[in-house]
């Protein structure tokens, strides 16, 4: 007797069970302890106690994941714009915070320089623009990182080409490189440039005006807002 209640006691019984979505599991019960099973459900740890009960298929069911999960960020819909301008293609990723220069362009207005925060990757772009009713304002987006290079535009210039790079930067995607060009040949740049380029030209007798884009500390997506050089009612 006392040799078969040893062996009742160091017994162990595999019991398998299964929840009906193909998943099996072993559970393991000592005769004189309660014992504690972990079965990972689709990456997740779910623990359960076993007091001599048998598990049923509910007890088993698939809790949700609750790992952190990115949510999508939608696209924003831009302020119309106005009679002479047009969006161009966007260059980055899905990352940051979205803005737009569409309520604040016009046909007709003068760039009168560009600035660029950079270093390994772009943090900020900028323009400084006069309006046809002689209204200045300045468009930034981006962060404070990076060092600062801004470029005086002569009497007659406007940038009409951009070239953009983005690749991956902890896990998200930013503009790694920016460059433009103007109608004179001048090259305003900065950043890294990456093995993934976009390039956008203004249509003749455009110019680039503005910006559509998405950012936080740093330029994670942009885009020109192309605008007439000659007013457009």
């Amino acid at each position: 007797m006392r040799l078969l209640h040893l062996l009742l006691t160091t017994a162990v019984t595999l019991v398998s069970v299964s929840n009906g979505t193909g998943i099996t599991i072993a559970a393991t019960t000592a005769m004189k302890s309660d014992a504690i099973h972990d079965t990972a459900f689709g990456g997740q740890i779910v623990t359960r106690e076993l007091r001599g009960a048998a598990l049923t298929p509910a007890m088993m069911r698939r809790r949700p994941d609750s790992s952190p999960t990115e949510a999508p960020t939608p696209t924003p819909t831009p302020a119309p714009l106005p009679p002479g301008a047009y969006l161009g293609k966007t260059f980055g990723g899905p990352h940051g915070k979205d803005f737009s220069d569409s309520g604040m362009v016009k046909s007709g207005q003068k760039v009168l320089s560009v600035s660029i925060r950079s270093h390994k990757r772009v943090d900020a772009v900028s323009l400084n623009i006069v309006n046809p009713s002689g209204e200045e304002t300045t468009l930034y987006h981006g962060g404070n990182g990076g060092e600062m290079n801004t470029t005086a535009l002569a009497e007659g210039e406007h940038i009409t080409d951009i070239e953009a790079n983005w690749g991956k930067e902890l896990g998200h995607t930013r503009v790694k490189y920016i460059k433009f060009t103007t109608n004179l040949g001048k090259i305003i740049e900065g950043g890294r440039h990456t093995d993934s380029v976009g390039v956008d030209n203004a249509k003749e007798g455009y110019q680039l005006g503005g910006f559509v884009g998405r950012s936080g500390d740093e330029v994670d997506m942009v885009g020109a807002i192309w605008t007439s050089i000659q007013p457009v009612v």
